[in-house]
């Protein structure tokens, strides 16, 4: 979890649901939404003018992670993957479960990004946060290290704007964090999609 250091004129991060297991009772990120949530996302880059020379930063579950990362990557800018675990327990808890076209989009990205690995030391601060909380806390550091201007971070949060349970590193957590630094921030809230 080393940072840099304020590289780059424009960083855009990137954070939000995963596609909802099957199983998942309340919707919150439909498969049927990934396309919509697609097209928002290559809007807002569009409009921040995100291509190359610019830094993006997202952990890699399918979902909010993987269209941002790809829709990145398509405007030509320098990806950097964050991710909670090691590659194989990544794919199994964060991506398996929507499917093997998640997974293939997995691997395809992690080819043409720059991939990190959360530590794992148990003594890594904080130790009260999960995993997925860190990583969104590591990504938030690492946009900070690497923007020349913090208020030219750009965040895009994919999220149902409810914050059950949103603690330290939670997406409410988050949206503040970057508001606090000065940067902007775009909510794409799936469930108000058609």
């Amino acid at each position: 979890m080393t940072a840099r250091g304020s590289n780059f004129s424009k960083v855009a991060i990137g954070s939000g649901h995963m596609i909802d297991a099957p199983d998942r009772e309340t919707p919150r990120f439909p498969e049927t939404k990934a396309e919509a949530v697609g097209v928002k996302i290559a809007e807002r880059l569009a409009g921040w003018e995100i291509g190359a020379g610019d830094l993006a930063i997202c952990g890699g579950a399918c979902g909010a992670d993987m269209l941002f990362g790809e829709e990145c990557q398509r405007r030509g800018a320098r990806l950097r993957l964050l991710l909670a675990q090691p590659v194989e327990e990544f794919v199994r808890n964060s991506v398996r479960h929507a499917g093997d076209d998640w997974v293939r989009r997995f691997h395809v990205l992690c080819e043409k990004a720059a991939v990190e690995i959360l530590s794992q030391e148990p003594d890594a601060p904080p130790n009260d946060v999960s995993i997925y909380a860190r990583t969104n806390l590591w990504i938030i550091d690492t946009a900070r290290a690497e923007a020349v201007d913090p208020t030219r971070i750009y965040a895009l949060l994919v999220w149902d704007e409810k914050s059950t349970g949103d603690g330290p590193g939670g997406t409410s957590d988050f949206q503040q964090k970057i508001c606090d630094l000065g940067g902007e921030v775009e909510i794409i809230n799936p469930t108000k999609l058609p």
